[in-house]
């Protein structure tokens, strides 16, 4: 495993983690994108399972989080637009140049899979496909009531409170770690709208989604509250273009960090389906 730092357009800068295979070097890359306030770090294990399987992985990093020039803080903004237009972009330019001959392939998880597929909309040639795992449109119909309706309250309070706060000390309040007020604009307007125009982006991503073309895995985790099946769903609804492949998955009961997180080092189903994906992608 090495480090490389990956500098976006605007200057920001993350340490990112090549797990290479120097044994076989045009095995595909799974360029692994966190959920919302998750370090890149935490998916070593995922890393090691899946290089482990033949693949070769990069752990990149969200702004604001982990090994991020950007701290959250009071006066700090970026949202999506930043992200997408910067983050991602240069991430894969990285992942190009160091895994040449290699095909790529988004892995997100959450909020990480989200942008990740709005990135892509606007460059497909970036990857060869795309894994979702628990990746949910956040609309609030997505869930089932009366969580839906928690959703919309929940969100709308959690903008305005990082409005008024400077930022969104989740570490702080035990929910979605630290993030930059604008990120929980954006992402309050996506729940109360259900669509992917937000107020931090010039591009409303709809028409982009719905023309995408590449093959997509979309996994949900059964009892996962933070994406259920109706959110993982929603997000596939929109790429009409697409080839999806939608599937469940059940964890061994007790996996550590629950339904949204335990799939991170009880791996074994997911790395079983990504292999059979990427085979016949």
């Amino acid at each position: 495993m090495t480090t490389e730092t990956v500098r976006a357009e605007d200057g920001a800068t993350v340490r990112v983690r090549f797990h290479r295979r120097p044994e076989d070097p045009s095995a595909p890359v799974l360029v692994c994108m966190p959920a919302m306030g998750t370090r890149a770090v935490s998916y070593t294990p995922l890393a090691e399972a899946l290089v482990e399987a033949g693949f070769q992985v990069v752990l990149g990093e969200l702004r604001g989080q982990g090994t991020s020039s950007v701290q959250v803080r009071r006066g700090v903004r970026y949202g999506y637009h930043e992200m997408v237009a910067y983050d991602y972009p240069a991430l894969f330019r990285a992942v190009a140049a160091g895994f040449p001959g290699a095909p790529r392939l988004l892995l997100g998880h959450s909020l990480g899979g989200q942008l990740g597929t709005l990135y892509l909309s606007q460059e497909p040639h970036m990857a060869a496909g795309a894994v979702l795992v628990g990746a949910p449109s956040c609309h609030y119909r997505g869930w089932p009531f009366p969580r839906n309706l928690g959703m919309l309250a929940g969100f709308r309070f959690a903008a305005a409170f990082a409005a008024l706060y400077g930022y969104f000390p989740g570490r702080r309040l035990g929910v979605l770690g630290n993030d930059s007020a604008q990120v929980l604009r954006d992402m309050a307007t996506q729940v109360r709208t259900g669509r992917y125009a937000v107020p931090s982006s010039p591009v409303d991503f709809e028409p982009w989604l719905a023309e995408l073309d590449l093959p997509v895995l979309a996994v949900a985790i059964e009892g996962d509250a933070m994406a259920p099946p109706g959110g993982v769903r929603g997000l596939c609804d929109k790429l009409t273009s697409a080839r999806v492949t939608y599937a469940e998955l059940v964890l061994p009961e007790g996996a550590l960090g629950g339904p949204h997180y335990g799939w991170i080092r009880d791996n074994a189903a997911l790395v079983e389906r990504v292999r059979t994906f990427v085979d016949r992608a």
